[in-house]
């Protein structure tokens, strides 16, 4: 079997799981975020439903870590109140986003099945566990009975082969890759990441492959052992047998890429950008949050100044990369350089809180998706590109060229390395 059908047949406690068919299975964590707990409260008032069991479930604040109005100030006291009720611990707000939190407290391990209340739950297919986003009415049903049901999905095995160019990361390969396939190929279906690039990885780089498979369409994913990673994860062989259907990706010279708005199927070569002024720079969210990204940025940054004009914000993905960001002189550097570091959270991403961008705005982001109005203003413009780019783009006022992109990092100052002085420690 895939490692899909495996452990949803585990959680069944069934011999197999069958492809396409419908199945209950026992959850090991459920965790939400502020956006969907006071809908998940309502649910179990409508229904007098009781949580089963409140240790296995964490509720994380991180859409509106400084409330921006009464509303939402409102809407997070209603998620502590129910937490209070219901006997669920709330993490504290500004301890981060919670899918990071989710690796960093290891909810996520290799072999577990894990709901979140969004999305980008999939992140966890870097530990390989089967993590899966949904929304307030399941995951409600969930943390009544403990179980859920799920269709098993077909598994998509891609090879990523050869090498991208020095100055590419794992951010670019996954641009590249949602430019090149259509959402068909991986809808409702499991990826299975492997190849010897992928392998190479550290546990931020894994993540960021996991955390952006949803935008391909897939159901789940899960990333082969990379380097340093838990116990318990195993190595995804590019030619076994056994029900999946098989990708090869040429990597081989891939450069730095650039995705322009409002969809994420539309990157390529930092070379094709128009050299038009750009307003905002935003370094963070759940796919590029982690110390690397920040210390990526902070090198190129560092003794240089932003563009005059241009508004630089960079938020961590949790507070213990937040005190790691400060411990190694990242944040200096970037307070320096004239960045605005604000608490760990998920930042302006979703237009949740500031920074929202003006009408006409062209942002620069290191965020997962672009679409229309996606950071709170549908009249602004956002550019998705890796925490690399971002920094040069901030110095430059502009998305750089390759050339440019060369002239600000010499070998010697390759900033998106696997330094592994600047990474935290992880799930194991």
């Amino acid at each position: 079997m895939t490692l899909v059908q495996q452990i949803i047949a585990d959680h069944a406690r069934q011999a197999r799981a069958e492809v396409g068919s419908i199945v209950e299975v026992e959850v090991d964590w459920i965790y939400a975020q502020d956006g969907n707990v006071p809908t998940i409260a309502r649910l179990f008032e409508l229904h007098g439903l009781h949580v089963g069991d409140s240790s296995r479930i964490r509720f994380v604040c991180d859409h509106s870590v400084l409330a921006p109005d009464r509303l939402m100030a409102s809407r997070v006291k209603d998620a502590e109140r129910f937490a209070a009720r219901q006997g669920i611990e709330m993490v504290s707000v500004g301890s981060g986003i919670s899918h990071l939190l989710a690796a960093e407290q290891q909810w996520f391990r290799p072999g577990r099945l894990v709901l979140g209340a969004d999305s980008h739950t999939c992140t966890g297919g870097a530990f390989q566990s089967l993590a899966l986003g949904m929304g307030a009415t399941d995951i409600a049903c969930a943390m009544a009975e403990g179980r859920t049901w799920l269709r098993v999905p077909e598994t998509v095995r891609i090879e990523l082969r050869g090498r991208p160019s020095r100055h590419a990361s794992p951010k670019d390969v996954m641009l590249h890759i949602l430019a090149t396939n259509t959402p068909e190929a991986f809808l409702y279906r499991s990826i299975e990441w492997c190849g010897e690039w992928i392998e190479s990885l550290n546990a931020e780089g894994a993540a960021t492959v996991a955390n952006m498979s949803v935008e391909l369409g897939a159901k789940c994913c899960f990333v082969s052992a990379w380097q340093g990673c838990p116990s318990g994860m195993m190595r995804i062989d590019p030619d076994a047998e056994g029900g999946a259907r098989k990708m090869v990706i040429q990597l081989d010279g891939l450069q730095p890429q650039f995705a322009d708005g409002h969809a994420i199927s539309t990157g390529r070569s930092i070379d094709k950008a128009d050299r038009e002024p750009v307003d905002c720079v935003f370094v963070g969210s759940c796919a590029n949050s982690r110390l690397e990204d920040i210390g990526t940025v902070a090198r190129l940054l560092r003794g240089r100044s932003i563009a005059p004009g241009l508004r630089l914000v960079v938020t961590p993905g949790t507070r213990n990369i937040h005190l790691q960001a400060l411990q190694h002189g990242h944040v200096e550097t970037l307070i320096a350089a004239g960045a605005l570091v604000t608490p760990a959270g998920c930042g302006p991403c979703v237009g949740t809180q500031g920074h929202v961008p003006a009408d006409g705005d062209l942002v620069v982001s290191t965020m997962n998706r672009n679409f229309l109005g996606r950071m709170g203003n549908p009249h602004a413009r956002i550019v998705l590109v890796s925490p690399l780019v971002a920094a040069a783009t901030a110095l430059l006022g502009h998305i750089p060229s390759l050339a440019e992109l060369e002239g600000l990092t010499p070998t010697d100052n390759v900033s998106h390395d696997h330094d592994r002085a600047d990474q935290p420690e992880h799930a194991s």
